[in-house]
């Protein structure tokens, strides 16, 4: 009786790690899916710098640069759409900058892609 009774905590141990495992490797795959659909997400005026920052990975500094804003804050949340109208200039035209800022830090001339 003692042998069975092994072998089967034994396997019952290995089912429910098998199962652990399972979940484990199903929310690490929904979070990079999750993760590729975002950095792939067309930039949009209701989006703030720091939001599309995280997004792409790419420094919030380099993008407020790019549209030759000063952050008014730390962590500025205005959205694309209220800083051009602070600038008055085009939401699109800071759109535009914004994507090719991105584009050149992820494909840096010369570099290394991140």
């Amino acid at each position: 009786m003692g042998e069975t009774w092994r072998r089967t905590l034994a396997v019952g141990l290995a089912f429910v790690l098998a199962i652990l495992g399972t979940f484990v490797f199903a929310y690490r795959a929904g979070r990079q899916a999750r993760h590729m659909r975002k950095a792939d997400e067309p930039i949009h005026g209701w989006m703030t710098v720091p939001f599309i920052a995280h997004a792409h990975h790419v420094p919030a500094s380099v993008l407020f640069e790019a549209i030759g804003v000063r952050p008014q804050a730390p962590q500025d949340r205005r959205s694309v759409r209220q800083i051009a109208r602070d600038l008055k200039r085009p939401v699109l035209e800071l759109i535009d900058q914004l994507q090719r800022a991105v584009d050149t830090a992820e494909h840096p001339p010369g570099g290394q892609p991140r």
